[in-house]
């Protein structure tokens, strides 16, 4: 379910029986958690990159 917006989510759960609140919550708590896994993903994919330059920069700098 990653990347899925709440009306995306909402959509997939009107398959299941269960409350209008239930889902709402479902989806509101989906929602939040992918956002967050975005978030930590990117902050990640940072680190690396800047690991990665300086990397290549200490290799630059040394030969």
């Amino acid at each position: 379910m990653f990347g899925l917006s709440k009306e995306e989510i909402m959509l997939m759960l009107e398959k299941v029986g269960i409350e209008e609140k239930q889902k709402n919550a479902i989806a509101d708590i989906l929602h939040l958690n992918n956002a967050r896994i975005e978030q930590q993903l990117a902050f990640i994919i940072h680190l690396v990159i800047d690991e990665r330059e300086r990397s290549i920069s200490n290799n630059t700098y040394l030969n």
